[in-house]
């Protein structure tokens, strides 16, 4: 059997203490968001109800996780672009290059993953401090380490 890959973000914009606080905060609102779930429990919510609020504690424990894990992981297997509504997993392989480019309908830099098999290119959701685009669910990195996260994608290929 395979290990599991080792995903690391290949840049350190968010270790700081930030970083630190996004995720004692997410577990924080994880722990909350069970609440409704059980006051239903206590007061024996039955028929249309229990499902809905059963439905809305998973909901809200996805999209919290999701919107918290959102940035770009690198292991020996590949590259792994984690955003809000969905995650690639692009192997070594099929990498062609990373490169910096104009944001898609943003006036931003962001970085970008070109791919074969089939071709296609791949925004990422890690983009270049200094642009005018308010930045929700993404990792705004300043230009050094916009670089350095660019150049550390190129060289593990």
């Amino acid at each position: 059997m395979r290990p599991m890959p080792n995903w690391v973000r290949p840049y350190e914009g968010d270790q700081d203490d930030l970083h630190t606080l996004r995720y004692v905060v997410a577990a924080g609102m994880s722990v909350a968001g069970l609440f409704p779930l059980c006051g239903a429990a206590s007061r024996g919510l039955s028929g249309a109800a229990l499902p809905a609020v059963v439905l809305f504690v998973v909901t809200w424990e996805v999209v919290l996780w999701r919107v918290v894990l959102v940035g770009v992981y690198v292991s020996d297997h590949g590259i792994k672009i984690r955003t809000v509504l969905r995650t690639r997993v692009i192997p070594w392989s099929q990498v062609t290059r990373a490169w910096a480019g104009q944001a898609a309908n943003y006036d931003a830099w962001q970085i970008w993953v070109s791919a074969r098999d089939p071709e296609r290119e791949l925004e990422t959701p890690i983009w270049r401090r200094g642009s005018r685009a308010r930045h929700r669910n993404r990792v705004v990195l300043p230009p050094e380490e916009f670089a350095a996260a660019l150049a550390a994608l190129n060289s593990r290929r």
